[in-house]
C-alpha cells in the first residue's frame, strides 16, 4: 500500500487530484488509485462517448473497436443500406449487393442490377467522431477502381454519412495519411462534404443529387 501526504505549501501537482477527492492523508492500494483514475477519466469523457453515470453510451464498441472490425461494420452498414434503397428504387428488377471486402479489390461493396445495366463500385470507410466534432476517414487512394466513397460516421448515438465522388475525391485529396504511409490519403469532414444523420430519406436526397437514383 501507498501512503500519499499532502504538504501544505507545496505544490504536489502529481497529486492534485487525490487532494481534491480525497482528506490530505490517506493510505491507497494500487486498485484503488487506478480505478479512481478510471472514474476521474469517465466524468472527463461523459458529455461524448460516456453517459453522465459512467455508462458508454450505444455506439462507443465503434470507438474502441479495432480498424479492421470497425470497417466491416461500415460496410455491410452500406450494403444494407444501398439493398433497402435500390429493391424499392427498381422494384421488379433484381438487385444484387455484395461486401467484398478492399482485401479483394479496389472497392467494398458492388451494387448491380443486371436488366438495366447498373454497377456501382463503392469504397467504404468508417470513422468515429473525434473531439472537434469531425471525421477522419483514413487509407483512400488515388488511380483504383471504384465510383463513389461513401464515409460513414460514426457518433455515440447515432451515425451519419457522405458521399463523394472518385473524381472530387482525387482532386480534392493532398495529404497522407502519415509522412510513413504514401499514396494512401485522409479524407477529413469538411461542410462541403454534405456530412448528415444517416437516414433512408437523407440517403435517397443524396444518391438524387448525384444521379443515382
Amino acid at each position: 500500500m501507498i501512503r500519499f501526504t499532502h504538504w501544505k505549501g507545496v505544490d504536489n501537482s502529481s497529486l492534485n487530484f487525490y487532494n481534491r477527492c480525497i482528506p490530505n492523508k490517506i493510505i491507497m492500494t494500487f486498485a484503488s488509485i487506478t480505478d479512481a483514475a478510471t472514474k476521474s477519466l469517465q466524468t472527463r469523457v461523459a458529455g461524448k462517448w460516456f453517459n453522465a453515470d459512467g455508462t458508454p453510451k450505444p455506439n462507443y464498441i465503434w470507438k474502441i473497436s479495432d480498424n479492421t472490425p470497425k470497417g466491416d461494420g461500415g460496410e455491410q452498414i452500406v450494403a444494407g443500406v444501398f439493398q433497402q434503397i435500390y429493391d424499392k428504387l427498381y422494384e421488379g428488377y433484381r438487385v444484387d449487393v455484395k461486401v467484398v471486402g478492399g482485401d479483394k479489390g479496389d472497392y467494398d461493396v458492388i451494387i448491380t442490377v443486371a436488366e438495366l445495366g447498373i454497377t456501382l463500385k463503392i469504397e467504404v470507410k468508417t470513422a468515429t467522431e473525434d473531439s472537434n466534432n469531425k471525421f477522419q476517414w483514413n487509407g483512400l487512394k488515388k488511380g483504383i477502381d471504384y465510383d463513389y466513397a461513401v464515409g460513414i460516421g460514426v457518433r455515440p448515438e447515432d451515425f451519419v454519412f457522405a458521399i463523394q465522388s472518385r473524381t472530387y475525391l482525387e482532386e480534392r485529396l493532398t495529404t497522407n495519411m502519415s509522412r510513413d504511409v504514401k499514396g494512401s490519403y485522409k479524407w477529413t469532414s469538411i461542410k462541403k462534404d454534405n456530412v448528415v444523420s444517416l437516414t433512408e430519406e437523407n440517403f435517397i436526397k443524396r444518391l438524387e443529387e448525384l444521379d443515382l437514383a
